[in-house]
């Protein structure tokens, strides 16, 4: 098999993580293979130079637009920037994968998903979570019964960052709470309450606490925060027969019993969650181009539904109010 070139846009922090697990992809199978490093900034790019050597390195993404020997790319640049550069690479016939969140605005993700649509092209979005294995075993545990009725589920995604200028905690740090929650349960809140607050800067918030509702009365509670010194990544489930614990980082888990027992330690083999989406990004590319059926584990679709969640938990704290929700099926989504 050829294998698919993929070009990184941003040479940031995570673009470089993107860069290396490429590599490794390309030097473990040879399935991918790294064309060439985008970022606007000269030093960057440098710092790239000197950690990765010589490599195709741009400071413009336009000349990628139209080369022939590019298949694919994978977004890495600041959240206001993604809709811009994944729309010009799916207008000119290039598979797309975003990192989170998929634009900033809920019409924008959804033109995405049509535009992939309309030109037979694969558009992923980076929520690296589908591929974490401490993730799919608190799926096997809900779906097993172990844990019984569900009552509630609970989101800590914080850590400590200085005051930011141009951005806010809601955006960057929930799309993956809200993502988890849907894989975990298979469905989509339909009401959102939203309050949150910027501390050291009015114009952007530095936490939230969020409840989104789903059927029936199960509810998830996501707490999101650049202020608090302890960097979490986990989620807890808790039901009629037991309660699960899962730290998301360390794909560490466990579940209690009903009677307060001592925890259980799950068995759990952390996976390279980064890399697996690399590498699943390829085999849906490859499937697609062979006209074979493929399953997009985190197709643009489920990026562009996060977005409508994120907008609405905005609105709600803007308005001070729960929002109703409604997330469009697939159908409507292209009819849109």
């Amino acid at each position: 098999m050829n294998p698919v070139r993929v070009a990184v846009i941003g040479a940031g922090y995570w673009g470089k993580k993107v860069i290396r697990e490429i590599r490794e992809v390309q030097r473990n199978s040879g399935r991918a293979e790294l064309h060439s490093v985008v970022d606007n900034s000269p030093t960057m790019l440098s710092q790239c130079q000197q950690e990765f050597g010589p490599l195709d390195y741009r400071v413009d993404y336009h000349s990628l637009l139209t080369d022939p020997n590019l298949h694919a790319v994978h977004i890495c640049t600041p959240n206001a920037s993604h809709f811009e550069v994944a729309s010009a690479f799916l207008r000119h016939g290039k598979n797309v994968l975003v990192e989170k969140p998929l634009t900033l605005k809920s019409q924008d993700a959804y033109s995405l998903v049509k535009l992939a649509k309309e030109n037979h092209l694969v558009l992923c979005t980076g929520h690296i979570h589908r591929f974490n294995n401490g993730v799919k075993e608190m799926r096997k545990a809900i779906a097993s019964g172990e844990l019984g009725e569900l009552y509630y589920l609970r989101f800590r995604w914080t850590g400590f960052m200085l005051p930011q200028g141009y951005r806010e905690v809601i955006t960057d740090l929930a799309p993956h709470p809200f993502d988890i929650c849907n894989y975990l349960l298979d469905i989509w809140p339909n009401k959102i309450t939203c309050r949150g607050k910027g501390y050291r800067t009015k114009d952007n918030e530095e936490v939230a606490f969020m409840t989104a509702e789903h059927a029936g009365e199960l509810a998830a509670q996501v707490e999101v925060s650049w202020l608090d010194r302890e960097k979490r990544r986990d989620v807890t489930i808790v039901g009629s027969k037991g309660m699960a614990f899962l730290d998301c980082s360390e794909q560490k888990g466990t579940i209690q019993g009903p009677d307060g027992s001592e925890p259980r330690l799950l068995s759990i083999v952390p996976s390279n969650t980064l890399r697996a989406e690399v590498n699943h990004f390829v085999d849906c590319i490859a499937d697609n181009r062979d006209a074979r059926p493929f399953s997009n584990l985190s197709d643009g679709v489920l990026g562009a539904r996060v977005v409508s969640i994120l907008e609405a938990a905005r609105e709600s704290l803007r308005n001070e109010r729960t929002m109703q929700l409604q997330i469009p099926r697939g159908e409507e989504i292209l009819a849109k």
